[in-house]
């Protein structure tokens, strides 16, 4: 009898055990469908549990604005610059101004208006010289300074025109001509002209002078 005491005796021991196992180790319960995992102030402590962290998301370069590229060169030629700013001034915007010598608005004393079927507008102005002149007046000169005279003429022979602007000083020519009273010819002479009008007076006080046909300032 004492040998089964004692394995009864060590049964019960061993139950007790079990027992007190179970109620100091709460079950391990599994959450249910719809439930949430407990949080981290829930579980069992001890170190936390890592969570995925999102990975950087990479970002495409802004693209860079498209660079000009330069104007080709040729060798041997200057790089082209900007032109210059046109520039006006009182001699670019002056206009020449014409006056035929039989125009009724100069003044005429002693000389004539003559025909003349190859002059410009068919007319001259003759027998200038001695006393008789021709005064031409030019109006609407837009600055004071030397301006370029253009006398057209006829001659048969070489004759001497003189010309004052004013009552100034006188300017002595020597025209040849083309040796014909019908073929004009030209001649330039530079003058100083005041601003606004004047009058020029052709005359040769000391004998015959050449017919005169047209009269332009420039």
């Amino acid at each position: 009898m004492p040998v089964v005491s004692a394995r009864v005796l060590g049964w019960s021991a061993l139950i007790l055990a079990v027992g007190a196992t179970i109620a100091v180790v709460p079950p391990l319960v599994m959450p249910g469908p719809g439930q949430n995992p407990p949080s981290l102030a829930e579980q069992p402590h001890g170190s936390p549990t890592p969570q995925p962290s999102a990975a950087p998301t990479a970002r495409p370069p802004s693209p860079a604005a498209p660079s000009r590229p330069p104007s080709p060169t040729v060798p041997g030629r200057p790089a082209a610059s900007a032109p210059p700013k046109a520039t006006t001034s009182a001699a670019a915007r002056f206009q020449p101004i014409t006056v035929h010598a039989a125009d009724p608005a100069n003044l005429r004393v002693g000389a004539r208006v003559i025909e003349c079927p190859t002059c410009v507008n068919g007319s001259r102005v003759g027998y200038i010289g001695g006393p008789n002149t021709l005064a031409v007046q030019i109006k609407g000169v837009p600055q004071a300074g030397e301006r370029t005279l253009t006398v057209v003429y006829e001659t048969e022979q070489p004759r001497t025109l003189k010309l004052a602007v004013d009552g100034g000083p006188a300017r002595e020519l020597a025209l040849a001509g083309a040796q014909s009273w019908l073929i004009p010819v030209r001649v330039s002479v530079r003058l100083w002209l005041p601003k606004g009008a004047c009058w020029i007076r052709f005359f040769n006080d000391t004998g015959s002078a050449p017919d005169i046909n047209m009269i332009t300032v420039s």
